[in-house]
């Protein structure tokens, strides 16, 4: 399998083309910013456990791997066995065509037609492009285009797993989470899907001020303040024994977030959605998600940013 490697004085990024597009890690200096698999294999075997994946046509889960849109009921395939759901979109394992690249800067092309199985389950032909570049930070930014004759549902995110701590010799307990731009949080059901519309954040999920991670866990999903600065971080992981933070910035259409800390695990995700989990059967019901809908023949685009900072 070839590798993207981009460089950036003493920032290095690699990326899978052949593998969703997913970046492999991210690395300023000598500090591992990004969890890595431990090996190629590793992450064709656990695509949603290491590195950035990118999500689309959904980011989350699609409750029973179904949903209904424009009168037609789309069936997908269930890869969340243990719940019944769809998870994380479907472009995950396709291979992306390289349409440009520098030394620090790659933009890379998926056309749906190109794949048998996607054009199978996904009846809305689009091409999807995503642009790489680092520099004073890590860029990501998502392209689509319809290239059919009808309108097109969607939302794309992605998942970004940080090495947490950061120093190898310091602690996760130490650690300080902060959502900034946190305007209310979604009820999640067993199953971690939402149960109707946003609700009030309270205790632990009032994270609008840092607060230090403990022993806690996190796997759930947040509404963003509509009216929050794009350029101003959504979500800060700073580690205290490093003196350092990590920032994520979403450009406006990211309107939802979601922060994954489990336990057991030396990682956290910061995950810049622009809709909720199970966006699609949402709006059928009609509650607002975020879900988005493209005319054919329409672009839509927008991205975000990986950063260290000064705690």
């Amino acid at each position: 399998m070839d590798l993207i490697t981009l460089e950036a004085q003493s920032e290095r990024v690699i990326i899978a083309p052949e593998l969703g597009c997913q970046c492999l890690g991210y690395r300023v200096g000598s500090l591992e910013v990004i969890a890595a698999a431990s090996s190629v294999q590793a992450l064709r075997e656990h695509p949603f456990r290491s590195g950035i994946p990118i999500l689309f046509p959904w980011p989350g889960r699609i409750a029973n791997a179904s949903f209904e849109f424009g009168g037609r009921k789309v069936v997908l395939p269930v890869n969340e066995p243990a719940r019944g759901h769809a998870i994380h979109g479907l472009t995950w394992n396709c291979a992306f065509q390289v349409t440009k690249r520098g030394p620090y800067y790659a933009l890379m092309e998926l056309d749906s037609a190109s794949d048998k199985s996607l054009s199978a389950v996904w009846p809305y032909p689009f091409v999807f492009e995503i642009d790489y570049e680092v520099g004073d930070g890590l860029r990501i930014k998502f392209r689509v285009r319809n290239l059919g004759k009808s309108e097109m549902p969607f939302g794309f995110g992605a998942h970004p797993y940080f090495t947490a701590p950061l120093d190898k010799a310091g602690a996760r307990d130490r650690l300080t989470l902060q959502l900034a731009s946190a305007a209310a949080r979604w009820p999640l059901d067993s199953a971690l899907i939402p149960t109707g519309a946003p609700i009030a954040l309270s205790d632990k999920f009032d994270l609008r001020m840092a607060r230090e991670l403990g022993s806690e866990t996190y796997d759930d999903v947040f509404r963003l303040d509509t009216g929050r600065d794009p350029a101003a971080p959504c979500a800060r992981l700073v580690d205290p024994s490093m003196r350092l933070a990590v920032e994520v910035r979403a450009d406006a259409p990211f309107e939802d977030f979601v922060i994954y800390a489990p336990p057991g695990n030396p990682v956290v995700a910061m995950e810049p959605y622009t809709c909720a989990p199970d966006a699609f059967n949402l709006t059928g019901r009609g509650v607002a998600s975020g879900m988005r809908t493209l005319a054919p023949g329409a672009t839509f685009e927008a991205g975000f940013e990986i950063r260290i900072a000064a705690p």
